[in-house]
């Protein structure tokens, strides 16, 4: 006779054990797997018949789930991202110091685009920026940068979502380490097997709910800045522009007819 800890892996509950006939390793798998299911079911509304575990697992907590009280005591996890229009005199020199005050405060230019249609000649910039920073960035771009036109801030709350797969993953950890120590005890081919097979699948769960933590984190700490700049050229600029250009290519067509 040997005992065994059946765990039950809620919150603050103890781990009751009693005797049973000793156990094979496929056996212990039988019943790690059972209570990995009532894990991930702990909290959350069961699935549907025909949804698969790993889309119970990847649903966002239901919006009415209360914190715990060790959750309500933590940081608030929040996406924020700004947009921004401007007028300016010239685009290009707006975009050159912008990009120079985004560089200098640790963010980066993630795209920049530039059109001209008629008379008005437009850039786009996608700005990564540090969070903490957003707001002052768009007062001084307001106040130094040119005429504003449209200034927006739109901000998600993941808080819950956030610690709500950070436990998840916190209970694959644990479990992958079971599986681990189980696999040592395994006495058939089978049974390494079948121990192998699971642990796989919850590394993969592993792997899949650490890249969207880093996800979080990455659009918790750098806020996503647009800035369109805009400027619009006045007719008798235009007109002087378009004689100009004019008077270069029937300057190029001259020469060429001269040469050749």
């Amino acid at each position: 006779m040997s005992t065994i800890a059946y765990l039950r892996w809620t919150y603050g509950t103890r781990v009751e054990t009693r005797s049973i006939p000793n156990p094979s390793a496929m056996q212990i798998v039988q019943v790690l797997f059972f209570f990995s299911m009532f894990l991930l079911s702990c909290g959350q509304s069961s699935p549907a018949g025909g949804e698969s575990m790993m889309q119970a697992e990847m649903a966002p907590a239901p919006a009415d789930r209360k914190m715990s009280a060790d959750e309500s005591t933590m940081p608030r996890k929040k996406i924020r991202n700004g947009n921004l229009r401007l007028r300016v005199d010239d685009v290009r020199a707006a975009a050159a110091d912008i990009r120079a005050r985004v560089l200098a405060m640790g963010g980066e230019i993630q795209d920049e685009q530039e059109n001209s249609y008629d008379r008005t000649r437009e850039i786009y910039l996608t700005l990564r920026v540090p969070a903490a920073r957003l707001d002052s960035l768009m007062t001084d771009l307001c106040r130094d940068a040119g005429q504003v036109e449209n200034r927006s801030v739109s901000e998600s709350d993941i808080t819950e979502v956030y610690y709500d797969t950070d436990a998840r993953l916190t209970q694959k950890r644990a479990l992958e380490t079971r599986y681990l120590e189980i696999l040592k005890e395994a006495r058939s081919v089978e049974d390494m097997l079948a121990i192998e097979r699971e642990l796989n699948q919850v590394r993969s769960d592993i792997e899949s709910m650490d890249g969207q933590m880093r996800m979080y984190d990455k659009q918790v700490a750098m806020s996503t800045l647009v800035v369109s700049l805009v400027t619009v050229q006045s007719g008798m600029d235009n007109f002087f522009g378009e004689l100009g250009r004019a008077f270069g290519q029937g300057w190029t067509l001259l020469l060429q007819f001269l040469l050749f």
